[in-house]
């Protein structure tokens, strides 16, 4: 088997990433058999064939698989004080991802998965021990289904921040649905606790996202 660190390359591939340049490797196709749009230098925007009907999506293949991103947002602008934490979303995406077989198993041996992806940044602003876990958030579609992040997938933003300390990175749920049958989704995540497990803001907070495209 895998070690688990290498999987932690989907987050920096797949989701909407720091800065603003992509990939070298990422490429755009288009999903039916009409003529492809001659590739750019900048190919981070869906785009439409004349028609109006039939759509291209960004695309990106690595050893893990190939993935159609179906729509992002880059700036989301969530930013919520909890106490001494500071805790922000500021993107999202939603992508299908076609798994390579030898990365199946982290997908319950699916083919094709659905992926929700978010970036936030976590910032303790005090000198005292905090304890929180974006990581381990909870995320309720428009389609009736609730799932925890995949912690396995996602990246090291939570956990204890031991003073003034700030972490970034993609928090990942793997879901059922389709991306074109997403439209809202909440992400639910509870609040920070001090080194004695008490509470130091509210018990939880939610935050409905449009992921339509």
């Amino acid at each position: 088997m895998r070690s688990y660190g290498f999987i932690l390359a989907i987050p920096l591939l797949v989701l909407v990433g720091c800065g603003d340049t992509e990939p070298s490797s990422t490429t755009t196709e288009p999903t039916s058999q009409s003529e492809s749009v001659p590739s750019t230098d900048n190919q981070e925007e869906t785009t439409e064939t004349e028609t109006g009907q039939e759509e291209e999506f960004e695309v990106q293949e690595d050893e893990i698989g190939r993935s159609q991103i179906y729509m992002k947002n880059r700036n989301l602008g969530i930013e919520e004080t909890m106490g001494p934490i500071i805790f922000q979303i500021d993107k999202v995406q939603t992508l299908r991802l076609e798994v390579a077989s030898d990365y199946r198993f982290f997908f319950d041996d699916q083919k094709e998965v659905t992926i929700v992806s978010f970036n936030v940044i976590v910032e303790n602003t005090s000198d005292e021990t905090v304890s929180f876990h974006p990581n381990q958030a909870r995320l309720v579609t428009n389609t009736g289904e609730q799932v925890d992040a995949d912690i396995v997938i996602s990246e090291d933003v939570g956990g204890e921040f031991l003073g003034k300390v700030k972490k970034e990175g993609g928090v990942l749920f793997h879901v059922e649905s389709m991306p074109e049958e997403l439209t809202e989704v909440r992400f639910v995540v509870e609040g920070p606790y001090d080194d004695q497990f008490r509470k130091i803001a509210e018990e939880r907070y939610e935050y409905t996202i449009d992921v339509t495209k």
